[in-house]
């Protein structure tokens, strides 16, 4: 029965690898990032948004104040008119026109005093937001950094643990290599293991007396292999 300790601490390698693989795909720094960028980029919209609405509240306001002169012109106008006029229906005519104009300017006037409300609230809101937006990128910087080093960790981890699996696998016999890798490949689980006491360190389940004797059996070329999961098996 050969000697597969070797492949163990190659396994035993390609397991931390997948240990640090997924610590790093699932690191809390990742989900923090992604996080600070979801609330800046919202705060980016609310502002683009409250902006658009200050722009339409004054373009509103330039058009009222157009609205108004032509008003005032009206006004004007009509009274001068009103002057000159001698019948009664025609000064009524005119009165009514200016009371018209009158009446529509002071209701302009108070949409005015709303808009100029509105945009005061509006300009309230995009002072306040640019000040929490220029917090929220500060704390994107930092969970960026913190992220990058968080990577950083596990690769260097990695890069050591990929070195030191390397040394090993250079000892081992390539024919022995591809057999193990071709396993491997095959499974979610561990291809080399430990038989501890009767139970298999890869699928955790015992191997019965008649299994165990016939791992004693094998010749010295044979590879003693798990018959429940099919690993191989360091007796």
């Amino acid at each position: 029965m050969t000697n597969l300790g070797v492949l163990l601490e190659v396994q035993q390698y390609d397991t931390q690898l997948l240990q640090v693989a997924h610590r790093l795909a699932h690191l809390v720094e990742r989900n923090l990032l992604a996080e600070a960028k979801t609330k800046v980029l919202a705060a980016e919209r609310q502002m683009i948004v409250l902006r658009q609405q200050a722009e339409a509240a004054k373009a509103e306001v330039g058009a009222v104040e157009a609205l108004n002169k032509k008003h005032d012109v009206m006004i004007a106008k009509y009274s001068q008119q009103l002057r000159t006029v001698t019948a009664p229906r025609e000064a009524e005519a005119l009165q009514h026109e200016i009371e018209m104009a009158r009446v529509e300017r002071g209701q302009n006037d108070d949409r005015e005093l709303t808009l100029f409300e509105t945009i005061e609230n509006l300009d309230d809101q995009i002072t306040a937001l640019l000040l929490e937006t220029e917090r929220l990128e500060s704390s994107l910087v930092g969970a960026t950094a913190d992220f990058e080093t968080a990577v950083s960790v596990c690769q260097v981890e990695m890069q050591k643990i990929e070195t030191s699996r390397a040394e090993i696998v250079a000892t081992i016999d390539a024919k022995l290599m591809r057999l193990y890798e071709t396993k491997r490949a095959k499974r979610t689980t561990p291809a080399v293991a430990r038989l501890h006491g009767t139970k298999c360190q890869s699928c955790h389940l015992d191997l019965s007396v008649v299994e165990l004797a016939a791992l004693k059996k094998l010749g010295a070329d044979d590879h003693a292999v798990c018959p429940n999961c099919d690993c191989y098996l360091v007796v």
